[in-house]
């Protein structure tokens, strides 16, 4: 999944960054597209990208959550309405119909802000993760430009995207669609 959504950053581009495993993990991966500009509350980026050459590292301060690895609360909330970026990477724990969920308020709201400061939004879920919800709703679907996943979901969750008109990438080029 990380390898796919690097493939949508370019050099040159403003890339934000949300909280989350996946996001870890392409954000180590971004040195590969540098020059870039990475604004993130993910503490894991901001630990793989200090000092890397090529990249100009924007951090979002906040109040420190050790169970998101993330810095969230007003002072990221509003720092994120101050910036702008090309691109922003989105991951959530929870997909149920043409939504997207989230467990805690705290995260939902930093996740949202960086949703509403992007050009181009990118959501980021495993397949296990379609079917379900949770207490807030981040998003819908059709609010991102892009969907990522590992691999293909129930077909009745592939059935209702078809349906809506939103295309699926699934980074496991064995799996069809």
């Amino acid at each position: 999944m990380a390898e796919a959504a690097l493939a949508l950053i370019e050099p040159g581009m403003t890339v934000m960054i949300n909280d989350g495993s996946m996001a870890a993990i392409l954000g180590r991966m971004c040195v590969a597209r540098r020059p870039l500009t990475v604004i993130t509350n993910n503490a894991a980026v901001l630990d793989a990208l200090r000092g890397e050459a090529g990249i100009t590292l924007i951090a979002l301060g906040g109040t420190y959550s050790a169970k998101f690895n993330a810095y969230l609360g007003k002072v990221a909330e509003d720092a994120i309405a101050r910036l702008r970026a090309d691109i922003c990477f989105i991951s959530s724990p929870t997909v149920s119909g043409l939504e997207v969920f989230h467990m805690d308020d705290d995260v939902l709201r930093v996740k949202r802000a960086m949703i509403d400061a992007a050009a181009t939004r990118v959501l980021l879920v495993n397949h296990a993760r379609f079917g379900h919800a949770a207490l807030h709703r981040l998003a819908g679907l059709d609010e991102f430009d892009h969907i990522i996943t590992d691999r293909a979901p129930a077909r009745d969750t592939l059935d209702a995207l078809a349906r809506a008109g939103l295309t699926l990438t699934l980074a496991d080029k064995d799996q069809a669609a």
